[in-house]
């Protein structure tokens, strides 16, 4: 073969593909990395508009909750007040019971020793404004409370409450042993006549006597009174001390979440 013969057309064109066909393929994996990422970018936005709608979202509720509990911590101070105050009375008066019992003159303290005997029974509880941290409890949502010392004090604070609860179950055991006793110093027909028909309490005016003179009895009473007493002014101290770990979660809770 002449070495100078040309080379057919046919095979020219194999050797050598058309730059057309090569561009195209070109543009075709441009086009389609740029709608990858547009697909990519519009998956991705989609993904961090979604968390900031979560994240308003439970803000929101979070601070729903938060104002809650300020307003239990509000009802709590108020009703440890009305318990602290009554309790630091009833310590006053049992003990003037007891006094009185014990005293040689106690023929002429009939009235104050009934009317003060039905004081005994009388009570105040502390009720625990407890609805929004039971909520976030039972439905595991201590979570939401973004504020990790806040949560720890508010649990430390409902650890305090329930020993209050403790101490107040024993208060009512002694009640009820001294209401065993009673009987043995006491006329049951006239402690009862210290209370009306609309259960309020009334003083005797006919000098009711106790039913023995058995200072042993009568002494054995008035320990429980007395007893009892001093366990009414420990839980009024208990209570202050509450009163105060209530107002400190509160003013914590107030500067953590800007409520001033």
């Amino acid at each position: 073969m002449d070495e100078n013969q040309s080379i057919p057309k046919e095979q020219t064109e194999e050797s050598h593909p058309p730059t057309e066909a090569a561009s195209n393929s070109k543009g075709t994996w441009k086009s389609y990395f740029k709608e990858f990422f547009m697909l990519f970018l519009a998956v991705f936005c989609g993904f961090l508009a979604e968390n900031y709608r979560e994240s308003l979202t439970a803000q929101k509720v979070e601070r729903d909750y938060i104002l809650s509990l300020v307003e239990d911590l509000k009802m709590d101070t108020a009703n440890l007040n009305g318990y602290i105050a009554f309790r630091k009375e009833k310590s006053v008066l049992m003990d003037s019971l007891a006094q009185m019992m014990l005293s040689k003159d106690r023929n002429l303290f009939g009235n104050q020793m009934y009317y003060l005997a039905r004081q005994v029974f009388n009570d105040r509880a502390f009720f625990y404004s407890d609805g929004t941290i039971q909520q976030l409890k039972n439905a595991g949502s201590l979570r939401l409370i973004s504020k990790r010392n806040v949560v720890n004090e508010l649990l430390n604070y409902e650890k305090k409450v329930k020993v209050l609860e403790e101490w107040d179950e024993n208060d009512n055991r002694t009640k009820s042993t001294f209401r065993e006793m009673g009987g043995k110093v006491f006329n049951s027909l006239e402690l009862n006549n210290t209370m009306d028909a609309e259960l309020k309490f009334v003083v005797p005016t006919t000098n009711p006597q106790l039913i023995t003179d058995d200072f042993a009895v009568i002494n054995e009473v008035a320990f429980q009174i007395h007893y009892l007493s001093k366990m009414t002014k420990g839980n009024s101290i208990r209570a202050e001390a509450l009163r105060t770990d209530a107002g400190r979660l509160l003013e914590l809770i107030q500067a953590e979440y800007n409520l001033n």
